[in-house]
């Protein structure tokens, strides 16, 4: 599955990452028709606002609203606790994440050259901040 299968990431290792126990995260199942179809894992607090470290969806699963689902419950949960932020991190050669993401209203804050990151592997991360009470209220 991309973008893991590009940077040779093995289905073992994500497996440990989703298991290991970090209070900091709360990790879920991506359920479609009773089978497993991806995982999702966020980080909370991480800069004023929760960090997607994760949204992965099988391709059975892709194309189908669900990501986008879960982005709209991510960023009403993030308002509902009075965040000032929502935070991702994409591959800077996954094309699709990308445009998924700023399809969806995150505004690119920073290109990364994958030093900082344990892959080693080129990144973009993201923002997202909840639509201000002033302006939908006057503007």
């Amino acid at each position: 599955m991309e973008p893991w299968s590009v940077m040779h990431y093995p289905a073992d290792r994500l497996a440990a990452f989703l298991a290991s126990p970090d209070g900091g995260v709360a990790r879920y199942v991506v359920s479609l028709n009773g089978k497993d179809a991806g995982a999702v894992s966020v980080r909370n607090p991480w800069l004023k606002g929760p960090y997607l470290e994760l949204l992965a969806l099988l391709p059975e699963a892709q194309n189908q609203g669900i990501g986008s689902s879960i982005l709209a419950w991510l960023e009403g949960a993030a308002l509902q606790h009075g965040a000032r932020n929502l935070w991702v991190c994409a591959s800077s050669f996954n094309a699709r994440a990308l445009r998924f993401y700023e399809r969806h209203g995150f505004i690119e804050v920073e290109r990364t050259d994958g030093t900082r990151n344990e892959e080693r592997a080129p990144d973009v991360q993201y923002v997202w901040r909840p639509p201000s009470r002033l302006s939908s209220r006057y503007g």
